[in-house]
């Protein structure tokens, strides 16, 4: 970052504080300073951060989250999710590659079919569907028209969608860190992985799935 960011996130962090423990009195030396980064007004203006975290399903219903990643690092692209129940235990959890996928929507596009694929077979024909992306939500629903690109993957969407019951929401990218870790995960794996227990999930997705369970929150900036 440079020094001007730098500043203006201290004082940002300065101002939060003071409206946080309702410092009323500053000294005229940080009253100047912040004058200078941009003004007291206009930093009051900046919306504060948001408390966001999973939410667990009703008792008896089950949640699946996905998401999909296209990294450049790695010249490739990814999906996966996770099925949870009430208590927020893992019922699978799932990530693989997509080797010909080149943008993000596809991949999610793609994790979403995989998911409800995998819930289809097992069983479960009454899901809740979490995704982060605005676009895929509103075009799986019908309230956008699908990319040239994605008509055969919308299609495989619409059959599954048939034989289940499925409801579909948008939520911020911080209350799904769980299937965002998994696709990740997925960007790098050589097959397609599923697990049939958070014991088993990667390493690195445990972490977020522990948080999720015990219904830790996290700020969204």
């Amino acid at each position: 970052m440079s020094a001007k960011h730098i500043v203006n996130r201290t004082m940002l962090s300065i101002r939060d504080v003071c409206t946080f423990f309702k410092l009323q009195n500053l000294s005229q030396p940080w009253l100047r300073a912040l004058r200078q980064s941009g003004g007291i007004h206009e930093h009051l203006k900046l919306a504060a951060p948001t408390v966001v975290k999973w939410m667990h399903p009703p008792t008896g219903r089950l949640k699946l989250n996905v998401d999909g990643a296209f990294k450049l690092s790695v010249g490739g692209a990814g999906g996966g999710g996770i099925l949870r129940d009430h208590e927020g235990s893992c019922v699978f959890a799932f990530a693989t590659n997509y080797q010909e996928v080149i943008f993000t929507l596809d991949a999610e596009a793609r994790a979403l079919r995989d998911g409800l694929t995998l819930c289809c077979r097992k069983g479960f024909l009454d899901i809740m569907v979490e995704t982060d992306s605005h676009n895929l939500m509103q075009i799986v629903t019908g309230q956008m028209t699908r990319l040239w690109a994605l008509t055969c993957i919308i299609h495989e969407l619409a059959v599954i969608t048939r034989k289940l019951k499925v409801q579909i929401k948008y939520v911020p990218l911080e209350a799904k860190q769980v299937a965002h870790s998994l696709a990740g995960h997925g960007c790098l794996a050589a097959h397609f992985n599923l697990w049939d227990s958070g014991a088993d999930i990667p390493h690195a997705v445990k972490g977020p799935y522990r948080l999720d369970k015990v219904g830790c929150p996290t700020l969204r900036l």
